[in-house]
């Protein structure tokens, strides 16, 4: 057992059965990742670039022990990864996921923050999954469709066009509303 190790427990805003499906799949999981770009995805073989050092990285993806309660992915191949996952029904609900992965070495912060990302994304996708209204339906086609195509980099970059188009849009707004009442 490593005495390097990162264990995050979360409340996620859907059923058991939606996390075990959605973590059984894993398509969508990957994607979510803010670590690195999904160039392929097909039969358990996943292939990815990390942004970071701009390394490729291919796995072959196998989930064991996978039932209604949790499960362990392990990726076999490149830099090898264990990761364990569980969870269990909570009030209202709602599900508590932990998520638990050891290393050989210590963790340098910008993973750290990384692996936090990624399971904040996850629960948020969930939480979008688990709502059954036309709105959450169509936030999460756009997520799969387009957003989870896109690498990080280019989310990141999508994001600050966004916020910039925001501010501009508001500052237009505010000129009107000035020009307004100063005529």
């Amino acid at each position: 057992m490593s005495d390097y190790r990162y264990e995050k427990s979360l409340i996620v805003a859907a059923a058991p059965d939606l996390v075990a499906s959605f973590f059984a799949d894993g398509n969508a999981w990957f994607r979510l990742n803010p670590e690195w770009e999904v160039l392929a995805f097909r039969d358990d073989q996943l292939s990815v670039r990390y942004e970071r050092s701009e390394t490729e990285a291919a796995w072959r993806a196998t989930r064991t022990d996978f039932g209604p309660t949790g499960g362990t992915v392990r990726f076999e191949g490149d830099a090898p990864r264990t990761l364990m996952l569980s969870w269990r029904p909570v009030a209202g609900g709602h599900t508590q996921l932990a998520y638990r992965e050891e290393f050989p070495a210590p963790i340098e912060t910008a993973r750290l923050a990384e692996l936090n990302l990624w399971l904040d994304a996850t629960a948020g996708y969930l939480a979008l999954a688990a709502r059954g209204d036309r709105r959450g339906r169509a936030m999460r086609w756009v997520l799969d469709r387009f957003w989870l195509k896109l690498s990080p980099t280019a989310r990141r970059v999508g994001l600050i066009v966004i916020a910039m188009e925001i501010l501009a849009l508001l500052l237009f707004v505010a000129i009107l509303v000035v020009l307004r009442f100063t005529a």
